[in-house]
């Protein structure tokens, strides 16, 4: 079975269960209570995984670049592949930490969605 196929399920199953909550509150918040740990787990390695994609393929270019073109280690594209890296993996670092510090989570007490409207002065 192709990987493809299943990774395309997934987020067409996801965009279906977002579109329904969205339309139906009744339950929502004690959902959105429970799923979120899994949401942000989920987001950061999502988050994670395409950061490593990334150093992945900037290693592969720099080692292409000196095996196939005789290209030093020292020299000006080695150098910024390099720092290119080096400042991708600082930026997904303080990412990464921004979303899971307790500085900038707010617990709300208040209620987002309520049953009955009112509309009185």
């Amino acid at each position: 079975m192709n990987y493809y196929y299943v990774l395309l399920f997934v987020v067409h199953t996801q965009w279906v269960i977002g579109f329904l909550n969205f339309w139906h509150r009744g339950e929502g918040r004690r959902v959105r209570i429970r799923v979120l740990p899994w949401h942000v787990f989920l987001g950061l390695y999502t988050y994670a995984l395409a950061i490593a994609t990334a150093e992945t393929g900037l290693l592969e270019k720099v080692t292409f670049l000196q095996t196939m073109r005789n290209v030093s280690k020292h020299s000006t594209e080695s150098m910024m592949v390099n720092g290119l890296g080096l400042v991708l993996a600082l930026l997904s670092a303080f990412v990464i930490l921004a979303a899971v510090s307790p500085k900038y989570q707010t617990i709300q007490t208040k209620h987002l969605y309520s049953d009955t409207t009112s509309f009185s002065s």
